[in-house]
């Protein structure tokens, strides 16, 4: 959630601001609201002095009750007439703030001012370019078309057991898999993250304090059962962030580095007929996500060390990727700035994303109300928060077989992961040999 007082302090700002992530800030009606807002305040706050200073006025007047008795009554009744008054002043008040925060919900994070300003993908800047692209002797596959030769990948049995986007590993695709998670998790530990397990299952108000609602409703799954709401989590970015809700912590606990391995859940609402084959985009994958929590002094620091971490894990496993930055049109909801990691998949013959890296600032710490307090200052002030995957399960699968596959259909096992697949290929019969 964006600094209400910020925006009021300058409010064409963030009108340019906001337009640059796809938001019309209706300026008339943001200062407006918060104009009743604060007359309504003050209104309350007027007819609590009047009940305090009647209050006392009874008080005086009860010492001798007898005499002032006819005082005293009339006296009540004003204040029953004032307190009626303050209840209905107090009932548009919440119903004034209710109101301003809905409307702050639906409003996304405004743009640092590193982010290129453009309308979408295609105006994303590419920063550098890691290794070369591997080359081949021959017309390199996509990753489901070896993946069914091999028996290892099988999309039709997914489907028949959970409907389009699910799918089935078996033998070496299964250990392939398992491999991969061991790894990505240990990356995450050598890179200094405490590992942390976490509910897939969470609370709207979870949802709320990353962003993901109220706005991306439709993409998420959501459960009913005893009359009790939970939604399944897109990336452990939720729970993980929010393990801190309603706390304010000590200076010198931060920055917090956590990673979590865990399911993800997506309805994919608005990708319907893109990367339908194979495991790219699925409703349910795992990730290893690192979150981070620092202070306003280490925000970019560690930002850059976050970044740093994804970038690692692709070296190990030798694969060529580019560093972009995300325009304004494609910045995420709740970043100010985000870098992703695109690696090169040469059966399909483009970069694709494998990590997104996002600087968040104060932004999910409002909405969920996450402090710590300044060790100089001795005030409580908001914690950054900052996210970035390290790395999907499935998309580096699909990356390792598309850059290792050989001529004869077979996919070399990296080095990196020989110490948890201690082969040398999967052949092109589907065997670790």
């Amino acid at each position: 959630m964006l600094d209400i007082k910020k925006m009021l302090d300058n409010i064409d700002f963030y009108v340019e601001k906001l337009k640059q992530k796809k938001f019309d800030l209706d300026k008339e009606y943001f200062l407006s609201l918060n104009e009743k807002i604060g007359k309504t305040r003050i209104a309350c706050q007027d007819m609590q002095t009047q009940r305090n200073k009647g209050a006392d006025q009874i008080g005086l007047l009860m010492k001798d009750k007898a005499k002032n008795q006819s005082e005293i009554e009339r006296l009540k009744a004003e204040m029953t007439q004032v307190s009626e008054k303050t209840k209905v002043l107090e009932a548009d008040l919440s119903k004034l703030e209710a109101e301003l925060k809905d409307y702050m919900m639906h409003m996304p994070n405004i743009p640092d001012e590193k982010t290129p300003v453009g309308k979408d993908e295609d105006e994303n800047v590419v920063l550098e370019y890691v290794g070369e692209k591997p080359t081949f002797s021959f017309e390199p596959k996509e990753h489901h078309v070896l993946g069914e030769a091999m028996d290892i990948i099988d999309m039709e049995r997914g489907a028949k057991l959970s409907g389009t986007r699910f799918s089935v590993l078996k033998g070496a695709g299964a250990r392939l898999e398992m491999a991969v998670r061991n790894f990505l998790f240990d990356c995450s530990i050598e890179n200094g993250y405490t590992p942390v397990s976490v509910p897939v299952l969470v609370g709207r108000n979870i949802m709320e304090g990353t962003g993901q609602l109220p706005k991306f409703e439709e993409d998420m799954f959501r459960t009913e059962s005893n009359g009790k709401e939970l939604f399944l989590i897109p990336t452990a970015e939720v729970p993980v962030t929010n393990l801190f809700r309603e706390e304010i912590l000590q200076e010198e606990q931060l920055p917090i580095r956590y990673s979590c391995l865990s399911n993800c859940f997506r309805v994919e609402a608005g990708s319907a007929g893109k990367d339908v084959k194979g495991i790219f985009r699925q409703h349910q994958f795992d990730k290893v996500e690192m979150v981070r929590f620092a202070t306003p002094e280490q925000s970019w620091d560690e930002f850059n060390s976050l970044v740093g971490c994804a970038k690692k894990i692709l070296d190990k496993l030798n694969l060529h990727y580019r560093v972009v930055a995300l325009c304004t049109g494609d910045l995420g909801f709740s970043a100010c700035y985000c870098n992703d990691l695109e690696v090169w998949l040469p059966g399909q013959n483009r970069y694709r994303e494998i990590s997104s890296c996002s600087n968040m600032l104060d932004f999910q710490a409002r909405r969920a109300n996450m402090k710590y307090k300044n060790k100089e200052t001795k005030k409580n002030e908001y914690i950054h928060t900052m996210n970035g995957s390290g790395m999907p399960i499935g998309r580096t699968i699909i990356a390792i077989m598309e850059n290792y596959q050989q001529p004869d259909g077979s996919i070399l096992i990296p080095e990196a992961l020989k110490k948890y697949l201690p082969y040398e290929k999967i052949d092109a019969n589907g065997q670790l040999v």
